[in-house]
């Protein structure tokens, strides 16, 4: 069996199992295909973030290599930066959220 806290796909894989299971036993599959979900948020909002790092990686390539304009390295890299900001942020909140939890008295 896969280790699911080692390996993040099969964690995803197992939510994803999991949720599929509470619509074979009596969940309304249409309202959620018509309801965007909290997961399917942070999926988007996920692979948006990799994808202008990935992008800002490709243009610090470019710009070594010299195959880019230099306003498109500009743009991309600054771009990637606010994402990075961005998912530092979040990450922060979370973890401060996190700890005010485990603060709070029983």
């Amino acid at each position: 069996m896969v280790n699911i806290t080692s390996n993040p796909a099969a964690a995803a894989n197992a939510y994803g199992a999991t949720s599929k299971i509470g619509n074979v036993l009596g969940g309304d599959e249409s309202s959620s295909a018509s309801k965007p979900s909290f997961g399917n948020f942070l999926e988007d909002a996920t692979r948006s973030a990799i994808g202008s790092l990935k992008a800002g990686e490709k243009a610090t390539a470019g710009g070594i290599t010299g195959t880019m304009d230099p306003l498109a390295i500009t743009q991309a890299v600054t771009e990637a930066r606010l994402t990075l900001d961005t998912v530092s942020a979040v990450r922060d909140s979370a973890v401060d959220a996190y700890n005010k939890i485990q603060g709070m008295p029983i």
